[in-house]
């Protein structure tokens, strides 16, 4: 590359100063297909001497590409490229030009948690609260990707702990939405004036110097976020600051929502340890048991493709199985009550079936006399057709060993049979003809069996006709609270 750049300039010096000056902008700056110049891959990939060259040749250091990222964004984020950055620096590069979507050079540099570098640009005059166009700063950038040391810098430099960012978020929100102790604690330590006694202890504990309790805009708190993040570490600090564990969200949902709902164990125990209600009801009429029968850790572990990675995350796939089932076990040893219902009318067994958490199904059967009742309840429709409906093999094969029927029906007269083949899930039919489900039963309004839906050709999805789900009840992961 040096030799490449010598032999331009030796033919720019053939030429007059004008043409040489023509030419040199033109090569020098020349973008390839994204926008990148020839600076901008020699900071990306830390070519420190053939950046100097470039800039000793007139490149210009604050040429963005498509996405608006000039050389300085990707020295700010190469792995080895702090004396790129330096150089650019010294060069005149501007450490406050934001990208397209809003990003200083010190978001960059936080996100990879470049820590000389974010002191570098500090001292050149970089922004410490610019935001981006969600309004995070690179202080949000830094809680979120869990860099505690560039934390530290950010707020001796005076980074504002209490600004709002994406959903009116504080930097704390995302520090434990994502499971950072150390950034928790830390951020937490920035109003350690305004300490105070805990309600736990006689002690005084740390305090964020703003109020914990204050909600994004969709009345989630800090500690909403550390139930759903599943650190059990942060939940605990938190709360020791004082943060209130009957604080509802829009939707009506506490904290042990939010846990129940990732099947986080220690995140339960420690709140229905601290007080919560544990047949609290949100919005829709859900408890927490509602959501932690529908806990579909397991199955989100599964969705990644498949690739020789698979085999390495089996122990953790089995670890959050194993934990998401504890959670629903202790929720019921604790008093939570399986025959409550939603205002659908659905209880905690009708969401085990309609997602399929054949675990959690048989836990609910088997601890409570009146989940055998909701199994055979029609009304407004039985967990069996919830099954079906959505190709639920083994949680049907569970209700179908628990069940002296398999004919029910539903309003419009349909089996639980007739609703799989109507789906094209021929698995789920196996199922039922195998424990002696009839194919003859006729649905109501053109009486069809389900011999006619097969001949129909059975290849509705499940996004066709009308829904036997229950109004949807997602697990609230951390991709619900940040985009």
């Amino acid at each position: 590359m040096l030799w490449f750049l010598s032999q331009v300039a030796s033919f720019l010096k053939q030429g007059s100063e004008l043409q040489a000056g023509l030419c040199c902008s033109h090569l020098i700056d020349e973008p390839n297909s994204f926008g990148n110049t020839a600076l901008h891959i020699a900071c990306y990939m830390g070519q420190d001497a053939v950046a100097n060259e470039l800039v000793n040749y007139g490149a210009n250091v604050n040429q963005p590409n498509e996405k608006g990222f000039t050389p300085l964004h990707f020295a700010a984020v190469s792995t080895n490229g702090a004396l790129c950055l330096e150089l650019l620096v010294n060069n005149g590069a501007d450490v406050n030009f934001q990208s397209k979507e809003g990003k200083s050079p010190l978001h960059m540099a936080a996100i990879h948690g470049r820590f000389t570098r974010s002191q570098i640009l500090i001292q050149n005059g970089s922004e410490i609260d610019c935001a981006d166009k969600y309004g995070n700063t690179p202080l949000h950038v830094a809680a979120r990707y869990g860099h505690e040391l560039l934390i530290s810098t950010l707020m001796t430099n005076g980074a504002d702990t209490a600004r709002r960012g994406i959903h009116d978020m504080f930097p704390l929100h995302l520090a434990v939405l994502f499971g950072f102790s150390d950034c928790c604690r830390k951020l937490l330590s920035s109003g350690q004036l305004y300490s105070i006694v805990s309600s736990l202890s006689n002690e005084h504990v740390l305090s964020a110097g703003f109020d914990i309790n204050t909600p994004d805009n969709l009345g989630r708190t800090c500690l909403h976020a550390a139930a759903s993040g599943g650190n059990v570490e942060c939940l605990n600090l938190l709360l020791s600051s004082g943060a209130d564990l009957r604080r509802r969200d829009k939707f009506g949902r506490t904290p042990l929502h939010y846990a129940a709902a990732n099947g986080s164990y220690q995140c339960t125990v420690t709140l229905v340890t601290a007080g919560a209600s544990i047949n609290e009801t949100d919005c829709k009429g859900c408890t927490p048991l509602h959501y932690a029968a529908a806990s579909d850790t397991y199955r989100r572990a599964e969705t990644h493709s498949g690739n020789s990675h698979d085999t390495d995350e089996e122990p953790l796939k089995e670890s959050r199985l194993k934990e998401a089932f504890f959670c629903l076990e202790f929720l019921l040893d604790n008093g939570a009550d399986p025959s409550l219902r939603d205002k659908q009318g659905y209880t905690a067994v009708h969401y085990a079936a309609a997602y399929g958490n054949r675990q959690n199904l048989e836990l609910l059967l088997e601890m409570s006399f009146n989940c055998l009742e909701d199994v055979e309840s029609t009304i407004p429709v039985s967990p069996l057709h919830l099954a079906a409906y959505n190709g639920h093999c083994e949680a049907l094969k569970t209700l179908a060993e628990t069940l002296v029927n398999l004919d029910v029906r539903d309003h419009k007269g349909r089996t639980a049979l007739y609703l799989a083949t109507e789906r094209g899930s021929t698995e789920c039919v196996e199922v039922l003809t195998s424990h002696g489900a009839s194919a003859l039963v006729k649905e109501r309004k053109r009486k069809w069996t389900p011999l006619h839906a097969a001949g129909e050709g059975g290849q509705k999805g499940p996004g066709d006709g009308e829904g036997a789900r229950p109004e949807p009840l997602r697990p609230l992961v951390p991709g619900l609270w940040v985009s």
